[in-house]
């Protein structure tokens, strides 16, 4: 239940595995994808991984740079994005040559251990029914921070000052919580280009961002000659410790974001929906997929406890104008340690050189210490 991302990538594995005939995917919108465009650095994926993701690769760079006040650093690891058109027309020819039966414009009503209701009246019933729907309606009820964004795809005049992905450029002013722009060039002419914030509220001013945006561009001293997309988000950031998620014993099984297969920190999606699909398509049968994610879970298990410290000593320790003195510690890190983090794949050491030493500015040690009391 879902085309976007995670669903999309499960219905890609299970057809690349000769199971397609077997796979029903419903999205209730018009098409596969929604509005979106997904990265990750190389090293996130192994070469299963790589392999299953590279048909639907919009375009891949060799190098990344993150700029702070007074330090900037360029990140010599790979990166590669997938945009929404390009999972949308991949994955749509894909799956109709491996017999995926694709219910487009169709609705959720119930779901149960081995069947789907859909808002036509129609039932569906399967041996395995995955959920990958996106945050559940109450994904914000706990206490949460929330990672906001809204991004222009902007057509320039002449060519821009961007040849690599921008992750962080946060020396911008600093509004409503720890901002920066993110930078995506397809072209020289071609961009994406989003403001970012890790905020504690979740209400987005688009009409006022989309200026911040434009008035970036020009700032960087290019021209805008159109906007040819919109892209917005906001994703729930937890600040509270919690089991892992456990597929549900009586119900549907929850996948992707809804199901905790996310970095909680970045909010990066796309490496833990592809692990998740090879899981899925190597299993057989209900308890074996259970069995699969019940094993991700628990490799994820201390990851998730660390990230969600992070996200504590950055929205409780620290006042919002002082945020990014905490990314910017972080990315003076080696790259190794870096890379593994976004992989979601830190070792004990790597978490213990992320807290270790000075902390960064603005943090209060009543902050920190209040920040890891609440979060353990």
């Amino acid at each position: 239940m879902g085309g976007g991302l995670a669903g999309g990538l499960l219905a890609l594995a299970l057809a690349e595995a000769g199971r397609g005939a077997g796979v029903v995917l419903v999205e209730r919108d018009a098409q596969l994808g929604g509005n979106h465009t997904w990265s990750f650095h190389e090293t996130d994926l192994d070469a299963a991984g790589h392999a299953l993701l590279a048909p639907l690769v919009t375009r891949r760079w060799s190098s990344q740079r993150v700029r702070f006040p007074g330090f900037e650093r360029a990140l010599e690891a790979g990166y590669g994005c997938v945009t929404a058109e390009t999972f949308r027309d991949v994955l749509s020819t894909r799956l109709e040559r491996a017999g995926v039966r694709v219910l487009l414009g169709r609705d959720v009503t119930a779901l149960g251990l081995h069947e789907a209701r859909l808002d036509d009246g129609a039932v569906l019933i399967g041996d395995v029914v995955l959920d990958a729907r996106g945050p559940a309606v109450d994904a914000g009820s706990a206490r949460s921070g929330f990672q906001k964004f809204v991004g222009l795809e902007l057509e320039l005049l002449t060519d821009g000052p961007w040849t690599q992905p921008v992750l962080m450029d946060a020396t911008v002013p600093q509004l409503d919580g720890y901002r920066f722009t993110y930078v995506l060039p397809f072209s020289s002419r071609r961009v994406l280009i989003e403001d970012t914030t890790y905020s504690e509220g979740s209400l987005l001013d688009v009409a006022a961002i989309e200026r911040r945006v434009l008035a970036y561009v020009e700032a960087q001293g290019a021209t805008v000659s159109r906007v040819l997309r919109r892209e917005v988000g906001v994703l729930p950031l937890p600040l509270r410790a919690a089991p892992a998620p456990d597929p549900d014993e009586a119900g549907a099984i929850a996948v992707g974001y809804r199901g905790g297969f996310f970095h909680p920190v970045t909010g990066y999606s796309l490496p833990l929906a592809v692990r998740v699909a090879l899981a899925v398509a190597r299993a057989r049968g209900r308890a074996q997929t259970m069995e699969a994610l019940r094993v991700i879970s628990g490799q994820l298990r201390p990851q998730r406890r660390f990230g969600v410290l992070l996200n504590r000593l950055m929205f409780d320790a620290m006042p919002p104008a002082s945020r990014w003195t905490a990314l910017e510690r972080f990315y003076r890190l080696p790259s190794a340690t870096i890379a593994r983090f976004y992989a979601s794949r830190s070792t004990l050491w790597d978490r213990a050189r992320v807290l270790l030493g000075q902390p960064p500015r603005g943090v209060t040690w009543r902050g920190l210490v209040g920040a890891v009391r609440g979060g353990t």
